[in-house]
């Protein structure tokens, strides 16, 4: 398997990306994009499948591009991921570890309380693999209750707002369930919300739309919420500061349009891993760079660590605040460009036992001078993207020796893979 959604074949020479295919297939295939070296190509017949392979339970899995890898076994796509891994540090960085074996995800089904999704008008679903052509979506296997139950209501709202939709996110809230206050009917345990909607607009705020959300959210009690944001404007109506609950170290609430990890069980496991790596985090200054709301702040503060989070999100920010009253000042927010507050820090001679990040797919390239020059003793360097990981490794390298690399799955059924590394002062 290729780091994308194809597996790689060679013939007469040419090296060929086949998507649907898995490693061990037999398989004819007509190509459709060639270049120099290698080409693209589609099946056209399954001469002989591999053992490898299972029925994919998902009947528009040919054409949606969100999970590419459901025909694969999912040990075979967790054999996979570990290669992968393991090819970007060698091939990029220079570096030839033992890389530890893929942690697995809880669930590999059901799994992800954030579903994002395109619109084509008023439908509402995911792009064909490598295209701009739009497959709608009843049903998606690899989300949550809470957000694959929402569609419909997702779609209704599309259909109501003038202005032009880009994208749409539904987010399970995992909302405590409440009680039911209406003396005529007998008191249940029931949820009041289970999900928000966020969603990106183009063009300029329609005030139009602001009835229309009132009146789907009158009409819509399990939603929580809706954010609707544009290049320069943001509305938001209901109740979204602080619906979405975190099953962190210790359980946090933050607001509901605020970045946090789609995988909350193999959420769990990261936090257990990346504790692991910092042994033991009492009493020492901990910088963390893309520290969101809070998901890794909040335990180590638990832990006995001083935490600075450094950290771009206002709506991020004003989560992991309302967080950090309960730890007596051992978890800090500074708020703003994570480059330029990380840069302020070295100039200043800022001093920090260790520095963690965990970057957005582009890495952390940026702020890789910096933290070389703050010295910490220790890195814990959480990356989504193993290329962007082994860039930055082979820059800090030189400073650092790498003596941890541990992948953990929080996307099964695609090619993402989330990578722990821990690196000690040279």
């Amino acid at each position: 398997m290729a780091y994308g959604p194809h597996a790689v074949a060679r013939h007469e020479g040419l090296v060929l990306f086949v998507r649907g295919a898995a490693p061990g297939d037999r398989v004819e295939v007509q190509i459709r994009e060639r270049h120099r070296n290698h080409a693209f190509a589609a099946i056209t017949s399954i001469e002989r499948p591999s053992d490898r392979r299972v029925p994919p339970p998902c009947p528009i899995v040919d054409r949606c591009g969100g999970c590419p890898w459901q025909h694969l076994r999912y040990e075979s796509q967790l054999a996979a991921k570990h290669r992968i891994v393991v090819d970007q540090l060698s091939r990029i960085a220079g570096i030839d570890i033992d890389v530890a074996p893929v942690l697995p995800s809880p669930r590999v089904y059901g799994y992800r309380r954030r579903l994002k999704l395109r619109t084509d008008g008023d439908r509402l679903g995911f792009y064909v693999g490598g295209t701009h052509e739009l497959v709608e979506v009843a049903h998606c296997a690899l989300a949550e209750t809470d957000a694959d139950n929402a569609l419909p209501a997702a779609r209704d709202l599309v259909r109501l707002l003038a202005g032009r939709i880009r994208r749409v996110e539904i987010i399970a809230t995992h909302r405590a369930p409440a009680v039911a206050s209406d003396s005529d009917a007998p008191r249940e345990e029931r949820r009041r919300d289970s999900f928000a909607i966020a969603a990106e607009l183009e063009g300029d705020w329609r005030p139009s739309d602001e009835p229309a959300c009132l009146e789907w959210l009158a009409a819509t009690p399990e939603c929580a919420g809706i954010s609707l944001r544009g290049r320069r404007w943001e509305k938001r109506w209901g109740d979204l500061d602080a619906q979405l609950h975190l099953e962190a170290m210790p359980p946090l609430t933050v607001d509901a349009t605020s970045f946090t990890q789609v995988n909350p069980t193999a959420n769990r496991t990261l936090l257990d891993l990346v504790l692991r790596m910092f042994g033991e985090p009492a009493g020492k200054a901990v910088l963390e760079a893309y520290a969101g709301a809070g998901n890794f702040s909040a335990a180590l503060a638990a832990a006995g660590a001083v935490v600075t989070a450094v950290e771009q999100s206002p709506a991020s920010c004003r989560s992991a605040r309302r967080n950090a009253e309960a730890f007596a000042g051992r978890w800090r927010i500074e708020e703003g460009r994570v480059e330029t507050i990380v840069a302020e820090h070295a100039r200043r001679g800022s001093r920090f036992d260790t520095v963690l990040l965990d970057p957005p797919r582009s890495g952390a390239a940026a702020i890789v001078p910096a933290i070389i020059s703050l010295r910490p003793a220790q890195l814990v360097y959480v990356s989504c993207d193993p290329a962007t990981l082994a860039r930055d490794l082979a820059t800090l390298k030189h400073h650092y020796r790498l003596v941890e690399a541990r992948p953990v799955d929080m996307f099964p059924h695609t090619y993402h893979v989330e990578t722990v590394v821990h690196c000690v002062l040279r």
